[in-house]
């Protein structure tokens, strides 16, 4: 067997010293063994409920570079509650294109940095989520339940987010796709966003009224993805292949009673879900759409006024939202830049408060630092007791 960690204590079956030790940790169980006697040994460990918080590009690129100390500071404290099973900061799939889209010869290093800082855990992709929160709320629709759906861990992990940390995790270099492509794409988005600034100067509309109108414009665009789809086979099934996967959600729906009943009425249907409340109340949705209804009003009241600045101050800004969007509602705490706090924090926005999830900044150093003090005080003496026999000599 192969022992992970050699332990100085005799062997409680044979009484050899140097050949017994920790193996390795899964489903709450330390197992250990001997390889002079091959006798094995299963140890229960305590339930966990780690606190789940997620750090943005912004604060793992400030820690990674080490010359603000605010954010290593922070960094430092998250890494020693993450080894006390506290706490865990899974990495997304935000972070692999945001990290692989950076043009520095520090790319790889980041990426490691990212990783080792999340140990290994991370969320599903963001695809995958979105699908599983439509896919629920679709259910509801057709059963005429309550359009408010709740938040389920099992959406966003393969795995138990809250099991103890194994001593080795298997590390595959991530599928990227066209690099420049991605590029290419996220600067046309935010020229085309950029591009309706004008028209939204001379909005009457009110707060609510822009969320609801974001939620129906994504939804329709989400079908007409779908029908672009459709009518691109037709001239070549290979366009399937290429195909966006925000067309794969409608196509998912529309497999539904597909032995009851018709495809124009299930399209219909389909067409019905995403302009109703369901579908505006997806969690993904719903915070998306209040941060774009964010930028509306600002818009409206004077701000982005110059094209050119605008781009530059908002090309991050899909990737903040789908992080915020899509992660936050499963994490019980969420960092990220200020601009972004400040527009998680408008008034008229429930944004991540509706899921109980907390924002923090580098503006809120002293209230993040009360946060993790505030997690610290979690660890029972059955997990001080339970560390030490998991991780010996590995934690002070």
């Amino acid at each position: 067997m192969l022992i992970t960690y050699n332990l100085d204590t005799p062997c409680p079956v044979c009484g050899q010293v140097g050949h017994y030790g920790n193996v390795n940790v899964g489903d709450n169980l330390l197992n250990s063994g001997c390889n002079s006697c091959g006798e094995w040994f299963r140890y229960p460990l305590p339930e966990l409920k780690k606190e789940i918080v997620y750090l943005d590009q912004f604060f793992l690129s400030h820690a990674f570079r080490q010359q603000e100390r605010p954010f290593v500071e922070a960094a430092e404290r998250i890494k020693g509650l993450a080894a006390r099973q506290l706490l865990v900061c899974p990495y997304s799939s935000v972070h692999t294109d945001e990290t692989h889209l950076w043009r520095h010869e520090q790319q790889e290093e980041l990426y490691k940095f990212i990783k080792q800082t999340a140990r290994g855990h991370k969320f599903s992709q963001s695809y995958e989520i979105k699908q599983n929160q439509m896919i629920e709320s679709f259910g509801a629709f057709r059963n005429r339940e309550s359009s408010t759906i709740d938040i389920n861990e099992r959406d966003a992990f393969h795995e138990n987010i809250h099991r103890w940390d194994d001593y080795l995790w298997i590390d595959l270099r991530p599928i990227l796709g066209d690099l420049e492509a991605m590029r290419q794409g996220k600067s046309n988005a935010i020229e085309a966003l950029v591009g309706l600034f004008p028209e939204w100067t001379n909005l009457s509309t009110t707060f609510q009224e822009d969320v609801i109108q974001e939620a129906r414009g994504y939804g329709r665009s989400l079908m007409q993805q779908y029908l672009s789809l459709v009518a691109s086979i037709a001239e070549d099934i290979m366009n399937y292949l290429h195909s966006s996967i925000d067309a794969s959600f409608v196509e998912s729906l529309l497999h539904y009673d597909s032995n009851s009943m018709d495809i124009e009425l299930r399209l219909q249907r389909v067409n019905e879900f995403l302009l109703s409340e369901y579908f505006a109340n997806i969690p993904n949705v719903k915070v998306s759409c209040e941060l774009f209804a964010v930028l509306r009003k600002m818009v409206k009241n004077g701000a982005y006024t110059n094209p050119a600045n605008a781009k530059r101050k908002l090309a991050g800004l899909f990737y903040d939202s789908e992080c915020i969007s899509v992660f936050g509602p499963y994490c019980d705490a969420i960092f990220i830049d200020n601009a972004m706090k400040h527009w998680c924090d408008d008034p008229e926005a429930n944004g991540l408060a509706s899921y109980n999830t907390k924002t923090f900044s580098a503006n809120d150093w002293d209230s993040f630092h009360a946060y993790l003090d505030t997690i610290e005080k979690h660890e029972t003496e059955e997990i001080t007791r339970s560390l030490e026999l998991v991780y010996p000599g590995r934690l002070v």
